[in-house]
């Protein structure tokens, strides 16, 4: 496992990543607000965990402790005849074990995961002038950026921590969310497939290109990347989501309605699996059933009556989103 930053940006579109709801209800899925797009995502798990912040929550306090820096990507060796080949593995990606123990680091840590994003990035800023070789430092402050909106400084960011660790698959992956960001979206495809290529099983990878093939509209590409990001960590329903969603887009309904429905049988508290399903429903002229599953998406989340914020918070590709508006209108 790559061993190149703490922190991964998956998505700004964090919630077609996992669930509307909390911990409990969905072991290893979480949604991240638009306020906090930093994700935390275990390197030796299949499910991709998220750090979910609202108003003035506190999602962690304290110092951030070995398990969580396994959480936020870093692998650390739980038997002590593992800790030779890790050493090794880090040297050969350029990064340094000290990086893990680093309290300064770990402040900033803490700050970007909850939520300070400011205070983070001036640390990360403050460590990159004490140690302008650290690849992970560089990566996470990308990372906070792209939290941040700079999009243009992220990608630079993540330009010098590819420069010092090549083969590390997350700087790419990081990387083409800037880029996507910026419209640049043969650049973020190329980054994506960079990351996969140094790492096949990097199923983050696999779920970003996913995004950028839906945003260039190439649904079919879309759907093999998502197809490949769920198999490698099929924990994950978002990835499921997104695969759906790309079916809807390929008029392949019935397929979706049954991949959706699975969702909402296992998640039964997944707001978003339950709207996409009233719409496919609705689609399918099952307009009774389509409004029972669109009920169960809004007593979760109000404001799917609201298709501006599914537009805007949601992103859901042209052909749903007319699915949905049409739904609404004839509902509300």
């Amino acid at each position: 496992m790559v061993l190149v930053e703490p922190l991964r940006v998956l998505n700004s579109r964090s919630r077609f990543y996992g669930l509307q709801s909390c911990v409990s209800r969905c072991p290893g899925t979480l949604v991240v607000t638009k306020g906090c797009v930093i994700t935390a995502k275990a390197s030796n798990s299949p499910h991709g965990v998220e750090v979910r912040r609202r108003g003035g929550d506190n999602v962690h306090s304290g110092r951030v402790s070995r398990r969580d820096l396994g959480l936020f990507g870093i692998s650390l060796p739980l038997l002590a005849g593992f800790a030779s080949n890790l050493e090794a593995e880090a040297a050969s990606r350029s990064v340094r074990l000290k990086d893990v123990e680093y309290p300064k680091l770990q402040e900033a840590l803490r700050a970007a995961v909850a939520g300070d994003l400011e205070k983070a990035e001036t640390m990360f800023s403050e460590l990159i002038e004490e140690d302008p070789k650290s690849a992970s430092v560089w990566s996470n402050r990308g990372s906070v950026r792209v939290s941040l909106q700079k999009y243009e400084q992220a990608a630079e960011d993540f330009t010098k921590a590819i420069a010092l660790a090549p083969d590390a698959p997350v700087p790419f992956l990081n990387r083409a969310i800037s880029y996507e960001a910026m419209g640049r979206f043969d650049d973020a495809i190329a980054d994506c497939k960079t990351a996969i290529i140094n790492d096949p099983e990097e199923y983050a990878a696999w779920f970003n290109l996913g995004n950028v093939e839906v945003r260039v509209r190439d649904y079919d590409a879309a759907l093999n990347a998502y197809s490949r990001a769920s198999r490698l960590a099929p924990g994950i329903a978002g990835y499921r989501l997104k695969e759906a969603l790309v079916l809807f887009e390929l008029n392949r309904l019935e397929e979706c309605r049954k991949l959706v429905q699975g969702l909402v049988r296992k998640y039964p508290n997944y707001a978003e699996a339950h709207a996409v399903l009233a719409a496919v429903l609705w689609k399918e002229g099952n307009r009774d059933l389509a409004e029972g599953q669109f009920s169960e998406a809004t007593v979760r989340e109000p404001r799917y009556k609201d298709i501006r914020w599914v537009g805007n918070e949601l992103q859901w590709p042209p052909g749903l989103m007319t699915a949905m508006g049409k739904f609404l209108n004839i509902t509300y």
